[in-house]
Order: C-alpha cells, then sequence, then structure tokens
C-alpha cells in the first residue's frame, strides 16, 4: 500500500515538473523573438555588407531614337515672276514672293540681280530659299520698271453688286442630299441684312465674322452685334468666324478667350472658326513654319474646347493639302468648284463665293452643312 502511494506521488512530481518545463519552454518562445531582435541588427549589417561587397549591374539605357534628318526643301508659296514696280517708288521682294518651310520658321532668300526703280527696264532675278539643313529651292523673275501715265480717272469703286450671282434657291437644289443642309457665312461686306428674309429662303445656318486680329491686336467686325442679333431673332443656327494673322501661341490662346466671351451672350450652336489664310503675300514675314502653324491652331483649338465650345479650322483645299495636319477632322473646306475632290474629311464646304439671296444685296459665300445640325432641323 505504502509503495503504491509512493509511486502515485512520483507520478504526480513528474507531471508537475513537465507542467512547469512546458510554462518555461513557452515562456523562452516569447524571449526568443525578443532575444533574436537584439541580435537582428548584426545579423542584418552582415547581409547587407554582404549584398553590398557584390557587384551592381549597370541597367541597360534604352537607345533614345534619332531623328530623321530633315531633307524638305522650303518652298514658294507664291512668286509674281513678272513683277512690275512703277518708277521711283522702292521695290521690295517680299511684296511679291512668300515662301514656307516645314520646320524652319526663317528661311534664308539669297538674291542675284539688281533692280534700279530709277531707270526704266526690266530686270531680271534669280532667287534660291536655303533652311538651317541646306535644303534649298530656286525660281526666277523679271522686275519691269515702268512710268505710269496719268489718264485722269480714278476714285476706288465701292459699290456691290451680284451680277452673274448663283441664286441661293438654285444652290439647294444643285445638292440635294440626305442629311445636307444650306447656309452662309457673312461679315461686314454684306452690309444690312434682312434675317428673317434669308431665313425663309431656305438658309439653315450661318456663320458670322467676330472681327479680325493681327499681332495681337483684335478689331470688332462693325456688323457683328447686328448680324449675331439679327440671325438669331430668325431662329437661324449661328457660328462664329474670326480672320488673323497673329503668329504666337500667347496671341492666338487670348484670341480664343475673347472670341468665347463674345459668344457668350448668345447662343452660339455651332463652331467657333480660325480662319488663318494669308499665305500668298509675303507669309515669311511672320517668321512660322508649317509646324508652327499647326501649334497655333492646336492652341486655339484647346483654348476655345476649355470654354465649352467646339473648334473648326477654316482653308482652302490646296493649304489643307500642304500646310494643316490630317489628324484635324473638324474642317470647313474652301473650294469653289461645282463638285470638290479633295480627299480629306470636312464638316462643312464652301461652295460659292459669289451667291445671291433674299436679304442681302451683295454676293454672299454659299456653304454645305454635311450631318446633323445642330439646333437646326435635321428633319
Amino acid at each position: 500500500m505504502k509503495k503504491k502511494i509512493l509511486i502515485t506521488i512520483i507520478i504526480l512530481l513528474c507531471a508537475l515538473i513537465a507542467v512547469e518545463i512546458a510554462a518555461t519552454a513557452s515562456s523562452r518562445n516569447v524571449g526568443v523573438g525578443e532575444e533574436d531582435s537584439e541580435f537582428a541588427p548584426e545579423m542584418l549589417t552582415e547581409t547587407t555588407a554582404e549584398t553590398a561587397s557584390l557587384p551592381t549591374e549597370t541597367p541597360t539605357p534604352t537607345p533614345i531614337p534619332e531623328p530623321e534628318p530633315d531633307t524638305t526643301a522650303p518652298f514658294f508659296m507664291n512668286i509674281n515672276r513678272d513683277a512690275w514696280v512703277a518708277v521711283g517708288n522702292e521695290f521690295n521682294i517680299n511684296d511679291f514672293v512668300s515662301y514656307i518651310d516645314n520646320i524652319d520658321s526663317d528661311v534664308e532668300l539669297d538674291i542675284s540681280g539688281y533692280v534700279d526703280t530709277s531707270v526704266t527696264g526690266t530686270y531680271h532675278l534669280d532667287l534660291t530659299i536655303t533652311d538651317d539643313e541646306g535644303n534649298s529651292c530656286s525660281d526666277t523673275m523679271n522686275v519691269t520698271v515702268y512710268q505710269p501715265s496719268d489718264d485722269g480717272s480714278g476714285g476706288d469703286y465701292t459699290g456691290t453688286t451680284t451680277e452673274n450671282a448663283t441664286p441661293f434657291a438654285d444652290f439647294m437644289a444643285a445638292y440635294q442630299g440626305d442629311s445636307v443642309h444650306y447656309g452662309i457665312d457673312v461679315s461686314k461686306w454684306q452690309g444690312d441684312i434682312n434675317w428673317q428674309s434669308v431665313a425663309d429662303a431656305g438658309c439653315e445656318f450661318a456663320f458670322i465674322r467676330a472681327g479680325w486680329s493681327s499681332a495681337g491686336e483684335f478689331h470688332e467686325d462693325e456688323y457683328f452685334i447686328a448680324n449675331m442679333e439679327g440671325a438669331t431673332a430668325a431662329g437661324i443656327p449661328i457660328g462664329i468666324y474670326v480672320y488673323t494673322t497673329d503668329n504666337t501661341v500667347e496671341d492666338v490662346t487670348a484670341l480664343a478667350d475673347l472670341i468665347c466671351d463674345m459668344a457668350d451672350g448668345y447662343n452660339v450652336q455651332l463652331p467657333i472658326v480660325f480662319d488663318w489664310e494669308n499665305f500668298f503675300s509675303g507669309f515669311q514675314k511672320y517668321h512660322l513654319s508649317i509646324a508652327d502653324m499647326n501649334v497655333l491652331y492646336h492652341a486655339f483649338d484647346d483654348q476655345v474646347r476649355s470654354r465649352g465650345y467646339s473648334s473648326m479650322l477654316y482653308g482652302s483645299k490646296f493649304i489643307f493639302e500642304i500646310i494643316w495636319d490630317d489628324d484635324i477632322l473638324n474642317v470647313w473646306l474652301a473650294h469653289y468648284t461645282s463638285q470638290t475632290d479633295y480627299a480629306g474629311f470636312y464638316r462643312i464646304w464652301q461652295q460659292s463665293c459669289t451667291g445671291t439671296i433674299p436679304g442681302i444685296d451683295a454676293y454672299v459665300d454659299m456653304d454645305l452643312y454635311y450631318g446633323d445640325l445642330p439646333g437646326g432641323n435635321n428633319g
């Protein structure tokens, strides 16, 4: 009996010892993290030192593609190969030639020959234009210095005419089609307009000139307000265009802001149009390249859209084919022909500048709008 009691006591003692050992181990497990943390900096330092001793691989740089060389020569937009200058007057070559380059804004002009305006006669000139890369283009011209005669006549003709004009009704009949709309664009040159008569004649939209701008100075068209109010009262959807020769981003951005300010007082549902077209009369004086011209339009477009309006670019078929970027899609094409062969996209086609319509006692530009007409009757 005593032996059994002793064995039981021994078993209980062993159990207590086992529990104590387990508790101690558990306590030390918590401590292991603490002890390890004490040694972690040394271990990290050793590991870092080992890593630092390894050679660092230099990443292979992404090669920067070299720009393609400019091999495009500047070209003459216009050259008067048979120029005339009155004796005693100054001869300025820039009055008779206009040229441009794809990239360079300042193209060098070299003239071989001379013109003496004090002596009548014909003088031959050889002209060469060269860009910064040495690409060049040459042409020739003859300048005749003449003695003007005084026949006693003179004075400027200031009247208007609609002789041989195309009636607006005939214009509409000639271009029938689904989603085709008929309109006009006007400025001070059309004078006082009876807009209700224009609307009754079938005019479905109108673009009205806000004015013109040069070197950052804006001049409002004296008929702008009357035309905006008259067209609106007659229920004709309106857009606005501005003629400009501004040649800096700052000026065209300010111009866009100004035209948007002018539009804010009216229900302008059609685009605000950038009309830069003075390419044929001494264009080089603006110090712009083809690339520069596109930067100007995109600056105008960005500012107009930031004000909540849409913008549009106006130009002739020839200019769209050689100056403006192909990705400009909101296009107002000017091409005076019975059927245009312009291959690019356009929203509006200015088909004629010699139209006539009831309510206007002068020639008027006639336009076709393709697609749904904002604010208009789309059938």
